[in-house]
């Protein structure tokens, strides 16, 4: 079992690494170090799109957190580790203005979603994210939300890489 699950963390790591190399046009691939300051650029864009409708981090568990903000008042937070989202799945939903981001399995409730007022906690399987006025269609939300889980993930991957390689053994 364990060999099985490492040989499936290393193929997916060469994997990842490959694409980032494919990606970033040099010759070597990208450290985590490296992939983890890309992942910055990647919230910091995110939210100057958002313009303080939703605020994005990842807090110290490696968790991406989105804050909904009203009036200057968080009034809703939902929390998911990224390991566990599907970047590919993240789809603009018209009849709700939203866009839906998902877990990679789609029975999963991996996103915990909190609503302050009401003080309730609820395990979901889809966080839905307002849209701002500037994008009408999704279309650059989606593209910088998916651009944030792919290189999360990968920086993730790359740093299991680093730190299970050992040289001289």
């Amino acid at each position: 079992m364990f060999q099985t699950m490492k040989h499936i963390i290393t193929s997916t790591v060469m994997f990842a690494a490959c694409l980032c190399h494919a990606q970033s046009g040099s010759d070597a691939p990208l450290t985590a170090s490296a992939l983890e300051a890309v992942v910055s650029s990647d919230l910091q864009a995110l939210n100057t799109h958002y313009s303080g409708l939703v605020t994005f981090k990842i807090d110290k568990r490696d968790q991406l957190v989105a804050s909904y903000i009203s009036n200057g008042i968080v009034y809703r937070t939902d929390e998911a580790y990224i390991e566990f989202l599907d970047a590919a799945a993240s789809t603009f939903v018209p009849e709700e203005n939203t866009l839906s981001v998902q877990c990679q399995d789609p029975r999963s409730k991996c996103i915990q979603k909190e609503i302050h007022k009401a003080r309730t906690i609820s395990a979901t399987g889809r966080m839905n994210l307002p849209v701002p006025a500037s994008d009408p269609n999704g279309t650059r939300s989606r593209e910088l939300i998916s651009r944030l889980i792919e290189h999360k993930q990968g920086a993730e991957l790359q740093q299991l890489a680093e730190t299970n390689t050992r040289g001289g053994r």
